[in-house]
């Protein structure tokens, strides 16, 4: 028992005579430490607006699961679509263009290091340790995205209401330039906002079918769906008590804990237009509410 932990209880405890019963528990200044830190590690494992300001889906979400039967392509497909709506992301229409992409592979490794040699571009936005680790590494799922920046009026505009003709949309926002290009910053009445944001353009998941063999595939598919809503960097060790700990010792979840959905739908929620630094805050802040 520490001393502040020691001198709490001494100082609640009740005067000679009185009932123990008639005592009141009250959070102290250092459980609120507590929690704050444990969202903070939380936000930092999972890899999300870390340096760059988080990167979203702006288009509707149209996930197709490959090498797989039709049966098992569905359930991770539907998976993906249920994160997706309960996230606050718009979904794609049957018929849709994809851009959500799972691969159920024999060997992730070996596929992976095909399609760098085949198509470099795929890998071009990585950072060299990312790309060594979705390359060389053993990890049971490796992903990766394609991003680009979007003017801040456009994004008002595509996550609007829009009709569907033969599973692309009409309007939506138009790329301005790779994301290799500067975030562009103004003053508005209170705020320092962004005149670009960052959305997410195409997401690649490939699933080790040997590493992952033993795991349930509701727990796999929510796996692939958490790392395909949103942009993350999730070096080891994952976050504790989230679905990317599924082969890092969270065998028991099978879906998205209370933590990963806080963050999702902070996600989804907070102001694109802002920098990393200001993103980072309010995720922070949503997942430390969730463990309350």
């Amino acid at each position: 028992m520490s001393l502040f932990v020691a001198l709490t209880l001494l100082a609640a405890a009740p005067p000679p005579g009185e009932d123990a019963d008639s005592i009141i528990v009250t959070a102290t200044p250092g459980t609120e430490r507590e929690k704050r830190k444990r969202a903070v590690e939380f936000v930092r494992r999972a890899g999300v607006a870390e340096l760059r300001p988080i990167a979203r889906w702006i288009d509707p979400v149209c996930p197709r699961a490959m090498e797989v039967d039709d049966a098992v392509a569905g359930i991770v497909e539907e998976r993906v679509r249920a994160v997706a709506a309960a996230a606050g992301a718009r979904v794609a229409a049957p018929g849709c263009t994809t851009n959500i992409v799972i691969v159920f592979a024999a060997n992730g490794e070996g596929l992976a290091r095909t399609m760098l040699e085949k198509s470099p571009q795929r890998f071009s936005e990585l950072s060299p340790a990312a790309r060594e680790r979705a390359v060389d590494g053993d990890d049971a799922i490796r992903w990766w995205y394609s991003t680009r920046l979007q003017s801040r009026d456009a994004v008002s505009a595509s996550t609007a209401p829009m009709p569907w003709i033969g599973g692309h949309s009409e309007g939506g926002g138009s790329p301005l330039r790779s994301t290799g290009a500067p975030m562009l910053s103004h003053t508005g009445s209170s705020l320092v906002g962004t005149q670009a944001v960052r959305a997410l353009s195409a997401a690649t998941v490939i699933i080790d079918v040997e590493k992952a063999h033993g795991y349930p595939l509701d727990a796999v598919a929510a796996f692939a769906a958490m790392v395909a809503m949103a942009e993350m960097d999730s070096d080891p060790p994952p976050p504790d008590d989230s679905i990317l700990g599924l082969f890092d010792g969270e065998p028991g979840l099978r879906e998205l804990s209370k933590q990963d959905t806080a963050l999702l739908r902070a996600i989804y929620s907070v102001p694109p237009d802002r920098e990393a630094h200001q993103h980072r805050r309010q995720l922070i802040s949503a997942v430390r509410k969730e463990g309350e």
